[in-house]
């Protein structure tokens, strides 16, 4: 019995000198190198290409008074690693033109990362059609990995008060848009946290209103007073303008 309640003496102490080695420690802050990895996995960001209406890989054409501005004095159009820009003028930048140089370079780089960082999320829900017309959509991930999309009238953003929220389009081939159709943003949704993630080509229909990034793997088509706030990005072909109207960088959005 003695030999008992000594061991269960001798097992308090323990406990208490445990108790107060422990309480003595701090938790370390986490380190640079967490906040880096946490910062890379929200959101997608468009970078050095933020600054470009529109970006080329081979070409870049204008036909008519194709307009090129943006917020924060930029608005430029580029193409790399082609290094040919027709069309301006009549058509107008009020940023720079970038035929190859190192400033185009850098934006279809910046356009890479983008599409390869959203292609690699994860759906985080489904929409009831690949035509894009007609629904209002909440933030989120959408794939269509094997399908064309189509946009046939108006696509409706509702970001819900949280202007950081993203709108993400995986699409696994082409993405169409009707003449007329347009893409409306409520509830502090913001134009460069959207993005069409082609998987080919992107064609914008006559006097479509868009709102948003739109990275095409091969080439981007706009047709005749097509317009546009955010950044178009034709990876490995040709952009392709008439009478367009496109504004770089609309929106609040971190770089």
């Amino acid at each position: 019995m003695k030999f008992t309640t000594i061991l269960s003496v001798d097992r308090l102490a323990n406990l208490v000198f445990l108790a107060t080695y422990f309480s003595s420690l701090s938790i370390a802050a986490p380190t640079a190198q967490a906040h880096a990895i946490e910062k890379r996995a929200l959101p997608v960001l468009l970078g050095l290409a933020k600054s470009f209406g529109a970006l080329g890989g081979t070409t870049f054409t204008s036909t008519g008074a194709t307009a090129i501005t943006g917020t924060g004095g930029v608005g430029n159009g580029g193409v790399w690693p082609g290094s040919a820009i027709v069309g301006f003028p009549p058509g107008t930048a009020s940023g720079v033109l970038a035929p190859g140089t190192v400033l185009a370079q850098n934006g279809e780089a910046a356009c890479l990362t983008a599409y390869n960082n959203a292609r690699s999320l994860t759906a985080t829900a489904a929409l009831p059609s690949s035509n894009l017309g007609g629904i209002t959509v909440r933030p989120g991930i959408y794939t269509f990995p094997t399908q064309a999309v189509t946009l046939s009238n108006t696509l409706t953003l509702d970001a819900g008060g949280d202007s950081t929220k993203q709108f993400i389009f995986q699409i696994g081939t082409t993405f169409t848009t009707a003449a007329n159709a347009k893409v409306v943003l409520t509830n502090s949704a913001q134009p460069c946290n959207v993005y069409f993630i082609v998987g080919s080509s992107a064609s914008i229909g006559a006097a479509s209103q868009m709102k948003g990034n739109v990275i095409a793997y091969t080439a981007i088509t706009a047709s005749n007073a097509a317009s546009n706030q955010g950044t178009w990005c034709a990876l490995h072909a040709a952009v392709t303008l008439i009478n367009n109207s496109l504004v770089a960088q609309a929106g609040t959005c971190p770089s």
